[in-house]
């Protein structure tokens, strides 16, 4: 195998697609880049048998071939090569790098031990603006569980039917549901848990000049295409849980007001409520048309107030800081709808502007 391409080509290849690599496997060549020379283009793929990311970049092919390189090395090495056009040869999994009239050779893995990134059998799919989708996922994401000892609460659940796209994502402490409509010309229904790490490098992956995301699904995988860069990723296995029996359909208390203005102030007072065991929690009251924090600690005490608009009763309520920042800085509009109903029941976010979106938010039980 022998090619000639640019730097620019070489770094946009392998930062598509070492995300997949595999760090935990114990199959060496899992720690390794695909790299397939044919039709005047550079394939990389690269897998950790839960996700897999195959990416195309145009190149010089004088000899087509396969090589296997190790993903870390490769990668710094392309970083650290001058901008000019670059030299790669194989020969028994030697691979040289040619560059000026300097080259640097290492050690590949066999081709033929690497798993191969299947394609879908029969796949259903749809398609949709990548900016949409791109705006789902940011609105969601954080509202997954970092913890894998219940592997649902680690992914997102993408379901689509009829014209309707929904992504919905919990920890259990803290839920985010986001629907918007997309062309379904077949009327395909799907429902299904993706991993938020496979979402999390959409979102990474995706440019604004990829104008069209296209998905397939069968019944234990999901493929995402969009520019020169294929993605599979496993399901999760397991039930999500039913959301739509958690999000309250009344409340006692409705509150509208300023997310910029509500974000500073949670943000301000989050700075002085960490307690001595790592709490960062925050009380809230709301009454005579005001929202008040006041917050203390060894650290100080801070008194914020927030004109509102209130209808229903007053109410004293706290909440963990941080799930009230990571949404509000996610929230698109400018104001929002602050649904309560009194201290021990979820509060629910709704931007003003937009009916599609849902943020709801486990209160804090304090003595």
């Amino acid at each position: 195998m022998k090619i000639f391409c640019s730097k620019d080509a070489l770094l946009s290849g392998v930062n598509a697609v070492q995300r997949a690599v595999s760090n935990k496997n114990p199959l060496p060549v899992l720690q390794g880049i695909l790299i397939q020379a044919d039709n005047q283009s550079l394939q990389f793929a690269a897998t950790d048998l839960e996700m897999g990311i195959r990416c195309d970049v145009p190149a010089q092919v004088t000899e087509e071939g396969t090589m296997i390189v190790p993903a870390k090395l490769f990668t710094e090495v392309v970083r650290k090569l001058p901008d000019t056009t670059i030299t790669l040869e194989e020969k028994d999994q030697q691979i040289t790098i040619g560059y000026y009239q300097s080259e640097i050779i290492l050690h590949g893995y066999d081709p033929e031990e690497f798993p191969l990134l299947p394609d879908l059998i029969e796949p259903l799919s749809f398609e949709l603006p990548t900016m949409i989708f791109k705006n789902m996922i940011k609105q969601t994401i954080f509202s997954c569980a970092a913890e894998e000892n219940r592997p649902v609460f680690n992914g997102i659940l993408l379901q689509i039917e009829g014209t309707n796209i929904r992504l919905v994502a919990t920890d259990t402490h803290r839920l985010a549901y986001i629907i918007s409509e997309i062309t379904n010309s077949g009327e395909s229904r799907f429902s299904g848990i993706i991993p938020s790490k496979t979402l999390s490098e959409i979102y990474r992956l995706l440019r604004d000049e990829d104008e069209v995301l296209n998905i397939s699904y069968s019944s234990n995988q999901v493929v995402f295409q969009f520019g020169s860069i294929y993605l599979i990723s496993r399901l999760i296995e397991g039930q999500f849980p039913n959301y739509k029996q958690v999000i309250p359909q009344t409340c006692e208390t409705k509150v509208y007001l300023s997310v910029r203005e509500f974000l500073d102030a949670v943000e301000r007072a989050s700075l002085l409520s960490r307690d001595k065991s790592g709490a960062n929690i925050i009380r809230i009251n709301v009454e005579n048309n005001e929202l008040r924090i006041d917050q203390s600690s060894e650290l100080g005490k801070i008194s914020e107030q927030i004109g509102i608009e209130m209808e229903g009763k007053d109410v004293r309520i706290a909440f963990n800081a941080k799930f009230l920042i990571d949404a509000l800085k996610v929230i698109d509009s400018d104001r929002i709808l602050f649904e309560l109903s009194g201290p021990f029941s979820p509060g629910v976010m709704r931007p003003l502007d937009n009916p599609n979106y849902i943020y709801l938010v486990l209160p804090v039980r304090t003595s």
